[in-house]
């Protein structure tokens, strides 16, 4: 079996991980500005061509295929089990980008949720950096 780094650590993880973020945060608030233009496009045809030609869907779906590129490159040196626990990250930060971008309203059971997944991630996080370390 390949032996494999709990999850892959130094400055181009730091990239990886960033970048994953953003791409997976931009292409949720795109994709929800374009799913906001074709309200009222009736028929399964009209409603593809309005899609594909819609600026905010198509940057979604570049986000969303830049953010898989980020994510393959980071499952490379990763366990899966470890890295895909961590990419709740972008519940935090795609729970902000709406409340920013989109103008969505945000409650506090709201903020608690997001905020209970945050911890989430810190444990997880600090336990493969505690393994790691020999801890």
């Amino acid at each position: 079996m390949i032996e494999t780094p709990a999850v892959r650590t130094g400055i181009h993880a730091w990239l990886g991980w960033i970048l994953l973020v953003v791409f997976e945060t931009a292409s949720q608030v795109f994709l929800k500005a374009g799913s906001d233009h074709l309200q009222g496009v009736g028929g399964i045809g009209r409603w593809l061509v309005a899609a594909v030609s819609s600026p905010p869907v198509v940057l979604g779906f570049l986000c969303y295929f830049l953010s898989f590129l980020a994510w393959m490159t980071l499952l490379r040196d990763s366990d899966v089990s470890r890295a895909f626990p961590l990419t709740a990250v972008a519940y935090v930060t795609v729970l902000a980008a709406s409340a920013v971008w989109l103008g969505e309203t945000v409650g506090l059971i709201r903020c608690l949720g997001v905020a209970v997944i945050g911890a989430g991630v810190v444990l997880l996080a600090s336990e493969g950096a505690g393994r790691e370390h020999g801890t």
